[in-house]
């Protein structure tokens, strides 16, 4: 897994990691169409499917009606789920994220709206650091494409082998405010500790 592979070359170079689970609010609901559009512009799309996509998102809008209230709006996000194009689209909008321009001190993995983000460094002021240059790229990234990544539920981990660095805390921020440490994360049903021994 490249979460592991990583984290463990980093930490047997005597190397703190950082890492810090991403969660996006509303994910597949808040894919904004115009922002799918123009990274299919950008990954060449052929111009018969950039078309067809153009057209699936042309004149759609969301109906309520209950009695005799009836409420319609236009819409111009969202990928439903189980839609047959609903995840292609959603990474067409996602995979620009992971083509941020990172330090080589940084890697980020994605499986459809789960993210983590592995930053290490030397010592853990130096890891923190660039956790945090990294996440300000995020949220700019994020505030262009109109997606919402929500604090309270992203978490970070300090990952290192040497008792001392293992239990100092933290400050990494997302829309200006601090995350949550924790000693235990899972990502895509994998938990990892803060030591890097329960994996």
């Amino acid at each position: 897994m490249v979460v592991k592979g990583f984290a463990e070359t980093h930490l047997l170079q005597r190397n703190v990691v950082i890492m810090t689970s991403q969660d996006v609010q509303g994910a597949f609901n808040m894919a904004w169409w115009p922002a799918i559009l123009n990274n299919l512009r950008n990954l060449q799309c052929p111009r018969n499917l950039y078309n067809l996509t153009r057209s699936y998102f042309s004149n759609r809008v969301a109906i309520l009606c209950a009695n005799t209230y009836r409420k319609e709006r236009k819409i111009t996000k969202g990928c439903p789920q189980g839609s047959c194009c609903g995840l292609g689209l959603w990474n067409v909008l996602y995979n620009a994220l992971l083509d941020l321009e990172f330090t080589s001190h940084t890697k980020a993995i994605a499986f459809t709206d789960d993210l983590a983000i592995l930053t290490y460094g030397e010592t853990t002021s130096e890891a923190e650091a660039y956790t945090n240059s990294e996440l300000a790229k995020i949220e700019n990234w994020a505030k262009e494409n109109k997606i919402q990544f929500n604090e309270l539920k992203s978490k970070i981990m300090l990952i290192a082998r040497k008792r001392k660095s293992n239990h100092e805390n933290i400050n990494i921020y997302l829309n200006n405010r601090s995350l949550e440490q924790v000693k235990e994360m899972k990502y895509l049903g994998i938990y990892f500790d803060n030591r890097f021994t329960n994996t």
